[in-house]
């Protein structure tokens, strides 16, 4: 390898590591968004009980509105989950796998969660606008408000799952020239 390529590899490594971690600053922000809403959806509910013994009615939004965010919570939640490895996975067949295999297989794998990603992306779009300009019945928000968790979700999925992918496909690189440095293809990296 002569000083262009390595100079060029390292450019490429420096790149990825930035990207990795302006991801990670997204994750992290993803996660502050889950914890805030699962703290509304609780905060909303306790609510929607105890007005239901204070008043003659209970107040109609506050359901709803506990729905479309658990909506949010899942379907954000899944590039948190792909980011710290927290799917399901069987992994009796592929801890007997070779390293290098098993890198491919997670490189396979991210490209499968990035197709589903622009999936979402591109059909939660025209889902969105479907419900554009239409309100919801009971608490009069925009269904599009509501729905945007779909292609917003999808997008947060689609950047970890490439960030994934990367670390796997510098971890071949590096077995591929020996190095003894563990793979990084399933590993968290915080910011």
């Amino acid at each position: 390898m002569n000083a262009d390529t390595h100079r060029g590899k390292g450019a490429l490594d420096r790149a990825f590591a930035l990207w990795d971690r302006a991801t990670g600053w997204v994750d992290l922000a993803a996660r502050w968004f889950m914890g805030a809403a699962l703290l509304g959806i609780l905060v909303m509910l306790v609510f929607q009980v105890l007005v239901r013994y204070i008043l003659p009615f209970p107040v109609p939004w506050v359901e709803e509105v506990a729905i479309y965010l658990s909506g949010y919570v899942a379907l954000v939640g899944m590039s948190v989950c792909l980011r710290a490895s927290f799917h399901l996975e069987v992994t009796l067949l592929v801890e007997l796998l070779p390293e290098r295999v098993r890198l491919v297989h997670v490189v396979l794998l991210n490209i499968l969660v990035a197709a589903f990603a622009v999936y979402l992306i591109k059909y939660g779009a025209k889902f969105v606008a479907l419900g554009a300009g239409q309100t919801t019945p009971s608490s009069y928000l925009m269904v599009s408000h509501a729905r945007a968790a779909l292609p917003i979700g999808g997008t947060l999925l689609l950047l970890q799952a490439l960030t994934m992918m990367g670390r796997a496909v510098i971890a071949l690189q590096k077995h591929k020239a020996g190095s003894d440095q563990p793979p990084a293809g399933g590993q968290i990296t915080d910011v």
